[in-house]
């Protein structure tokens, strides 16, 4: 069960689902809306932002292998923002 229904949640429970694809995963949030909370734009928490976990930002190529281009613009743009 994944509590919460941000960034780390959804990321977390893709990743689980493509390790184990067997596995019932269930998330639950007790907002009206998904990612209101810290994954929010104006009450961010910073989680999920240095672009060390999420896919979207590492594509598989058609070769199969990983670009990991835009994972590190957005990690370097993250560091010079702390």
């Amino acid at each position: 069960m994944l509590i919460g229904g941000g960034v780390m949640s959804a990321t977390l429970g893709t990743y689980l689902q493509e390790l184990e694809p067997q596995w019932n995963i269930e998330m639950v949030e007790r907002l009206d809306k998904v990612a209101e909370e810290s994954s929010n734009g104006w009450n961010n928490a910073g989680t999920g932002h240095s672009a060390l976990a999420e896919m979207n930002y590492t594509p598989e190529k058609d070769d199969g292998s990983i670009d990991i281009s835009k994972a590190v613009e957005i990690n370097e743009s993250f560091q010079i923002s702390r």
